[in-house]
C-alpha cells in the first residue's frame, strides 16, 4: 500500500503541481487510486477469498480467534467501523474507541497520497506506531478488565487449537 514510487509514476509533474485546477487535482487523484487498485488486485482478491473461506469454515474472519479462541487487539474494529458508517458514533466507541484515530490516519493517508503526492511519510509512520502502541496497551487493559465475560473480549471455544487438542486427547 505504501510502495515507493519513482518520479515518473506520479500522475503529475512536480513543477506543475501549483497550477492545477480542482478538476485536475481530482482526476490525478482518481488516476493514482485506480493505478493502486490495479497494482494490488491480487492482494485484494486473496483477502476477499480468505474472508469468505474463513467465515464458511471457521465461522469467524479473525485469524487469531479462529486459531486460538482469544480475541485480538483489533477485536471490535469491524463492528465499530460499521457503526461509524451508520453514524452511530457512541456504539462505535463502545465496540472499539481506536476506530476514530484509525479513521483519522486513513484520511491523512488518502490526502497525503492522492492529493499532495507527498513522498515524506515520516509523520504517518510515527502516527501509525503511536496508534499500535496505544492499541496494545488498551488491549492488555481490556483483557484484564473484561476477559472472558463481555463481548468482544470473549473466549471462543470452537477454535483450531482446541479442535487439535481434542483430536490428540481422543487418540491417546
Amino acid at each position: 500500500m505504501c510502495r515507493k514510487m519513482s518520479k515518473e509514476s506520479y500522475p503529475v509533474k512536480e513543477k506543475s503541481m501549483g497550477k492545477r485546477s480542482l478538476k485536475q487535482v481530482f482526476m490525478d487523484a482518481l488516476k493514482l487510486f485506480l493505478d493502486d487498485m490495479k497494482n494490488t488486485k491480487w492482494a485484494i482478491i486473496f483477502l476477499t477469498a480468505y474472508f469468505v473461506f474463513s467465515k464458511k469454515i471457521f465461522h469467524n474472519i479473525c485469524p487469531l480467534v479462529a486459531l486460538t479462541g482469544f480475541p485480538c487487539p483489533g477485536c471490535g474494529l469491524t463492528r465499530a467501523g460499521i457503526s461509524v458508517l451508520r453514524l452511530d458514533f457512541s456504539s462505535a466507541w463502545r465496540f472499539h474507541p481506536f476506530i476514530f484515530p484509525i479513521l483519522l490516519y486513513i484520511l491523512l493517508f488518502v490526502i497525503n497520497r492522492y492529493f499532495f503526492f507527498d513522498k515524506n511519510r515520516k509523520f504517518l509512520r510515527c502516527y501509525a506506531i503511536v496508534i499500535l502502541i496505544l492499541m496494545t496497551g488498551f488491549y492488555i487493559w481490556r483483557m484484564y478488565r473484561y476477559f472472558p465475560g463481555e463481548p468482544p473480549m470473549s473466549y471462543y471455544r470452537y477454535n483450531l487449537l482446541h479442535d487439535i487438542f481434542v483430536v490428540i486427547r481422543d487418540l491417546v
